[in-house]
């Protein structure tokens, strides 16, 4: 007979420091696309001048609220909270065609299912 490890899930698990990363990432790769639309005039095939800058930088703020919003679900232990987050963040892709941003949260919704993810959510200590 083995005898079950209390602490399990206490920890967090390297998935979860995963997803806090790539998030990260993405609102830094939106803070680039900003100042290249904004200050070099980049041009991504419709997406062009000061309208995409707006839409780069709206796009940024929206990824560092859903951020927020997963840092604070991962402290509380919110299994529904960084889902829900992850959604969201993923809706807020959409209206910028950030084709990354969208890939990203799918990798992250993904972890979320992992079985390490759901025994630290599960935990209760």
């Amino acid at each position: 007979m083995t005898a079950i490890d209390p602490t399990i899930g206490a920890s967090k698990p390297i998935t979860l420091r995963v997803i806090f990363i790539l998030n990260a990432l993405k609102i830094l790769l939106a803070f680039g696309f900003f100042a290249a639309f904004k200050f070099y005039g980049l041009q991504v095939g419709e997406l062009v001048g000061p309208q995409a800058a707006n839409l780069m930088l709206y796009t940024m703020l929206g990824y560092m609220v859903t951020f927020a919003c997963i840092v604070a679900s991962i402290l509380k232990r919110s299994m529904i909270g960084i889902r829900t987050a992850i959604g969201v963040d993923f809706l807020v892709s959409i209206p910028a065609t950030a084709v990354i941003g969208l890939i990203i949260a799918t990798i992250s919704m993904g972890l979320t299912l992992t079985a390490s993810v759901r025994v630290y959510f599960a935990y209760r200590g």
